[in-house]
């Protein structure tokens, strides 16, 4: 199963759920992240801070929900927003139909001091990402009982 995370300049948020996810359950899905309106790199800070927590960082890069909607792109799973630019765009249409979830993570990074908001964040994130991977796969597959006649 595919995963896409969604932030708004895919710089920070959604490239530590990308990691961590890859890190958690790199057999059970295929992570990955986007920015609404990405970024030229992603944050140094961030890939330092991963790589200190043993998250893979080798393939991280900002990247555009654009380049998740062309032909060739993986075919996505589920889509988690993380914040509420993301959230704002139109996913309708989406090759795949995804199912979509918004996260909501605050970005700390405009309340506190950049190390704790990264610690922050990296924790929510981990344990939100812990959750959803440790889900069965029959709780993750959505439209089962959709099509149940309905006087069962």
């Amino acid at each position: 199963m595919n995963v896409l995370f969604v932030c708004e300049d895919n710089a920070a948020l959604s490239i530590m759920a990308e990691a961590i996810l890859s890190s958690l359950a790199p057999a059970r899905f295929g992570a990955y992240s986007a920015g609404c309106f990405p970024a030229a790199v992603v944050h140094p800070d961030v890939v330092e801070f991963l790589g200190t927590h043993h998250m893979p960082v080798g393939r991280l890069r900002t990247k555009s929900l654009q380049t998740f909607r062309a032909p060739n792109a993986p075919r996505m799973d589920f889509i988690i927003t993380l914040c509420d630019a993301a959230a704002d765009e139109n996913y309708s249409g989406w090759p795949g139909t995804p199912f979509v979830a918004h996260w909501n993570v605050l970005d700390a990074y405009a309340t506190t001091e950049a190390d704790e908001a990264l610690r922050d964040n990296f924790w929510t994130l981990q344990r939100r990402i812990k959750i959803f991977a440790s889900l069965p796969q029959s709780k993750l597959m959505r439209r089962v009982l959709t099509l149940q006649p309905s006087y069962l």
